[in-house]
Order: C-alpha cells, then structure tokens, then sequence
C-alpha cells in the first residue's frame, strides 16, 4: 500500500480543507446588497420597498439630469427667465413657478437645482405609490417596476428635468393617485370616518388640487371633472372633499384677484386668452365663407388680410393663426370686437366650432397623430437647447442678462449625452408615437384597469383612481391649442403605474393590510433581517394568509398579529 497522503513540507501551510462550493449567483447578489440590506434593516418594512424604488428612480432621474445639466428647456423657460430677472412679472404662465425659477437664480444662480428638485419630489412620488398601491393589496414589486419603467421611458424620464410649470403640474395630478389609494385603503377600518389620517389625506389632496391649479391656468378644468368623479364613487367624504375643494379655489381667486395685482403683477393681455378662439374663426371661414357678413370681414381684414385667415386654417393648431395676425388684433378695442365675431359665429354655425375643437383635441382622445402637413402630428419637446433661445436671446432684458449663462446645456458628460440623446432618438421612432408620447392610449389603458380592480374588488371607490386622469382628457379635449405632448403627460405616468392593477386577483382587499403597520423593532415579514431581495414579502405574503384564511386554510405564524 502506498501512502497517498500530501506531504507537506517543514513551514509549508497545509492545504485548506475542502468546503462548500463557491456561493451560487443569489448569495453573491446578496453579499453585493449587504451594505444596502444594513440600511434597510432600520427602516420599518413597510416602508423598504418604497424607499428602494425612490432610489432607483432618483439613480434614473440623475442620469438624465446628468446628461442635460443643467435642465433641458423650451421657450416657456427662457421667457419665465427673462420676466423674473428683467420684467415683468405677467400671470400668463405660473406665478408659482416663476417664484421657484426666481429663487433658484438667487440662491444657486442657476436652475439645475429646481430640476434636480423636481426629480427628487418625482422619485419620492413613486416611492409612496408603491406604499399607497401595496395597502389595496397591489404587490409592491409590480408597481415597482412600473414606477422604474416609467423613470427610465425617455420622453417621460426627461420630461422631468424640464423648467417647465407643466411638470410642477403634473407632479401635483400624478400624487392625486396614490393619495386617493392610501385614503380609500383606510374606508375598510371601523371608524375611519373619524380616524386623523383622513383628514390629513383629504389635506393633501386639496393641496395637490390647489398646486394643479396654480400651476396651470386652466388646471381648474381637470380639477373640476376630477372632483366631480370622486364625489360620485367616493362615500363618506363627500362634504370634506367639497369643502376642501371650495378652500383650494378661493385660495386661486384671491390671489388672482388680489394678491397678484396689489404685488405688481400684470396680467395677461385679452388676445392671449382668445388664441383658440381666433382659430375657430379662421377655420369656420376657411369651411364655409358664405357665412360671414361683411361687418365681419371688415373687422377680421382690420387684423390680417382675409387670405392669411383662410391660408393658416387648421383645425389641429391654433399657433400658424394666432403668430401671423396683426398687431392690432392684440390691442383693444379689436381683440373684444373679434372675441364678439366667435360668439356670432359659434351662434350662426356651432356646428364649425364643435368640429374644430375636436380636431383641436385629438391630442387627448386620438391614439395617433395627423399628417405633418397640418401640424397634427404629436410635437414632442426639445433635446436641447436653442442657442438663440427660440428668438428671445436679442431681447435687451436676455442680452445683457446676468443669468444668461444658466439656459446653456453644459453635460457634466460628453459620453451621457449621447446615449440620452440616442435614446431621445429612438424614442421619436414614427411607429412609437402612440406608446410613448401621445397620452390617449393610457388614457383609455387606465380606464380599463381602474375598472376590472374595482370590479374584482366589488368597491366601486376604488373608479376615483381614474378620476384625475378622465379630469385632464376631459379638460384638453376641451381647450386645447396644439398637439403637444406636454399636455398629456399626467395620464402617461399615471397610466404606467396603473398597469399592475389588471393583474390583482379576484376578491376583497385583504384583510391583513388593514391592520398596524410593524414598527422597526418588531419582527421581520420573512426571510432574512433586512433582506433587500424579500422587502415586498411583507405586503404579499399579507395578502396571501388573508386569502387563504379566507378559503379556510391554516396560516402559519409570520410573527405578526394577523
């Protein structure tokens, strides 16, 4: 027999004993999330899966902001620049959002700051979506995952670093949702009519009612339909929400009224709320000419030849009408004598007008665009920044601006920026439109989602989910210049985040869920302390002990009151 045994030399280590294979891919991920799983562990479970998804988006939202530092911009940008630093100030934009974009100049002398603030105030949004949605017995993870889609989607990934008041906007509507989720997951409690919480819900919500309004000048139209779909489906606050409504419109009026004018703010000239209007009219003569008498001609030539009121007709747009009109369409007393020609025109002809303004809002309704020939195709927003400004550069207030500096892209990478502007241009693929940009496909998406959850929830409620997003279609198609993406933005989010809702399972809301909530000292959910992997098992593994408490079936003990 010979001895098969090592030798090992005088000094030499020994071999190490055999052990265990090297780790499989799931220990090395978890070793890999160590650190992360040692921050979660201190916070409270039901908050861990929010909180990472908020991260996640935020990671998201700097690679965007990162690749258009400081902000990608429009004309609205320059121009809310130029009026907050040179004069000025007209509430024909957001007061609002010109006081943000004037504290931002004065305190960073800059605007990379409002934008990177957006994007934190977006990330923390869906970070408390996936709470909201996860306490109506959504699974975390899917909306997770719908909230990380939608930060990494480019048009709606860059749409937030915008300087832009429709982003302050949709900001406000999109947290209309979860906060409506959370209210309504608090009805199944005994007494919830009297629980705090609610009151405090009902708070906010006016809140976010009061920000849509203020930062959109005709946000009052999707705040209306809105409220009036929760009123409907939404029992027991009724009077609350009525009140808390009425507070958030006088709060409008008064300062607009009030406030605004006695702080030196102008408002806006009469013609730049006829713009539309204007455009019916030149549509209506562009259809049917016979119609018009020649008082009305005359009063239309005073402003622009009567060719350049039929040659700039087009149902989808209002702009190639209102740029080319006179200066004397702006100024009184034409601009009222106008404003009288569409009322006599909507008397003589509704049927011109009603047809323009449905050709108007296909932005809202339609899932595709129109021929590019008459401007009905979706506009999308711009990846970059003019250098002239969009011609607001040779104003003398822009020219010798001491922040004109701040609305130039500066990348903090050459090498992000081109992939964020590759990804802008695939996203503008023709055959992509309808998925991407236009807001009509999840307009009627989250319709059908809203639906079959409160179907198979049997809480017909739970419909006031889609109220916002119904509030804005309904506002758009009903005032609307052009086909701009941006106004439509709002149901695009919501609608991403709705997508898990037409895969919840039949029945009640779960029982489990209603129940108060672990502190961070008490038990874990399942799984490993801290496990960034099992975060969500919590809520899910909630909803299945209900259910199959339901069903009869024993339940073992996850170390929570059940």
């Amino acid at each position: 027999m010979h001895d098969i045994t090592p030798r090992v030399e005088p000094g030499a280590a020994p071999d190490p004993a055999p052990g265990p294979a090297p780790a499989g891919g799931r220990e090395r991920i978890q070793q890999l999330l160590q650190p992360a799983n040692r921050l979660l562990s201190r916070v409270p479970w039901q908050w861990r899966l929010p909180l990472a998804t908020a991260l996640v988006c935020q990671l998201i939202f700097l690679f965007w902001w990162a690749a258009f530092y400081p902000a990608l911009m429009s004309f609205d940008s320059a121009a809310y620049v130029l009026q907050v630093t040179a004069g000025p100030w007209v509430d024909n934009y957001s007061v609002l959002y010109d006081a943000l974009v004037w504290l931002t100049l004065h305190l960073t002398g800059g605007l990379a700051a409002l934008a990177l603030a957006q994007t934190v105030v977006m990330s923390a949004s869906f970070g408390y979506t996936v709470f909201a949605f996860r306490r109506l017995g959504i699974r975390g993870r899917w909306t997770a995952i719908a909230a990380v889609i939608a930060t990494a989607l480019p048009p709606t990934g860059t749409f937030v670093i915008f300087i832009w008041k429709d982003v302050g906007f949709v900001i406000c509507l999109y947290l209309v949702v979860p906060t409506l989720a959370h209210l309504l997951s608090l009805r199944e409690d005994p007494g919830w009519r009297r629980d705090r919480r609610v009151n405090w819900l009902i708070a906010a919500l006016g809140a976010e009612l009061l920000g849509a309004m203020l930062f959109r000048l005709d946000g009052f139209l999707a705040v209306a339909v809105a409220v009036i779909v929760m009123l409907i489906v939404v029992p027991g606050i009724r009077l609350r929400l009525m009140a808390t409504t009425a507070a958030a419109a006088c709060v409008v009026a008064l300062l607009t009224f009030f406030v605004y004018p006695a702080a030196g703010i102008q408002k806006p000239p009469a013609w730049e709320a006829y713009s539309i209007q204007y455009a019916d009219i030149a549509v209506a003569y562009s259809e049917q000419p016979w119609t018009f008498t020649a008082a009305d001609l005359g009063v239309m030539a005073r402003a622009a030849p009567l060719a350049t009121w039929r040659d700039t007709a087009t149902c989808y747009d209002s702009d190639p009408t209102t740029s080319v009109l006179g200066p004397a369409a702006h100024a009184e007393p034409l601009s009222g004598q106008l404003m009288a020609l569409w009322i006599r025109v909507l008397q003589r002809t509704p049927n011109l007008i009603l047809t323009a303004r449905i050709c108007r809002g296909s932005i809202a309704w339609s899932l595709f665009g129109g021929p590019a020939r008459l401007r009905a195709d979706t506009v999308t927003d711009p990846a970059s920044i003019d250098p002239g400004l969009w011609g607001l550069a040779a104003r003398p207030g822009m020219r010798h601006n001491p922040y004109r500096d701040a609305l130039r892209t500066r990348p903090l990478s050459g090498t992000l920026n081109k992939v964020a502007l590759f990804l802008r241009s695939v996203s503008n693929t023709p055959q992509l439109d309808w998925l991407l940009w236009r807001g009509a496909f999840w307009c009627y998406l989250s319709y059908v989602a809203v639906y079959l959850f409160a179907r198979r929830r049997r809480n017909w409620a739970l419909l006031s989910l889609g109220a916002i997003v119904a509030g804005q279609q309904l506002g758009i198609f009903a005032d609307v210049p052009g086909q701009l993406f941006r106004y439509m933005a709002s149901p695009i989010f919501i609608g991403i985040v709705l997508v898990p809702l037409l895969f919840v399972r039949d029945g009640p809301a779960p029982q489990a869920q209603r129940q108060p909530p672990v502190t961070a000292a008490g038990p874990e959910p399942e799984g490993e302390p801290g496990d960034l992997l099992n975060a969500d098992r919590g809520g899910h593994a909630q909803w299945r002990d209900s259910a199959n408490q339901g069903a009869g079936i024993e339940v073992r003990d996850r170390g929570r009151s059940q």
